[in-house]
This record gives structure tokens, sequence and C-alpha cells, in this order.
């Protein structure tokens, strides 16, 4: 209801109808250019890239994330691995970072 009203009072004069059919033929013409791109966007995402060989170049500069944080963490239990002395005590440590999936040659890397 308001925006009938907004209409009339816009459109009371000459100047202000032109305003509004130019706005609505702007609605229009973005509606298309955006239901355009809609159309266009997955049918390019189905083409092979074909310069793979720059995006795997700068791939292999991004530091290995989920290798650092495993070393940080895994570094304290190793470090207090090597200070224990009684071989009993050390094979219970290792089995119990074995079950804990904390020993860094047992730990699954995806």
């Amino acid at each position: 209801m308001d925006f009938i009203f907004a209409f009339i009072v816009v459109c009371q004069n000459e100047n202000g109808m032109k305003v509004f059919i130019s706005f609505m033929c702007g609605v229009i013409v973005c509606s298309l250019f955006l239901f355009g791109v809609r159309l266009i966007v997955p049918a390019l995402a189905d083409e092979p890239l074909e310069s793979s060989e720059n995006t795997s170049g700068l791939a292999a500069l991004i530091p290995d994330i989920e290798t650092i944080y495993r070393q940080a963490l895994l570094m304290p239990f190793e470090k207090a691995a090597k200070k224990i002395y009684d071989p009993d005590i050390a094979e219970y440590y290792s089995e119990l970072l074995d079950r804990a999936g904390l020993k860094s040659d047992t730990a699954v890397t995806p």
C-alpha cells in the first residue's frame, strides 16, 4: 500500500515519471545481468584449468600447518620420553603414547 502511495507522489510530475521508469529499467537490466552470470558461472566451473603448473607451484609455498601443529604437540612428550631412564617405565610410557596416538612414528597423516 505504501508503495502505491509513493508511486503516486513520484509520478505527479513529468520528471518523477522519468526517474521511476529509469529506476525500473535499471532494476530489470541488473536482474538480467545477474541471471546471465548465474547461467555462465557453472559452465565455466566444468572447464579444466590450463595453467595447473602455476597453482601447484603456489601451493608448495604454503607451509604444512598440520605438520607444524603435530610437531609442536608431540615435542614435549618426546622430550619427556628421553628423560625416562627406567626401562619398565619407558616401555609403559611408549605404549601409552602409542595407544593415545601421540607417537610421532605412528602419527596418521592423510
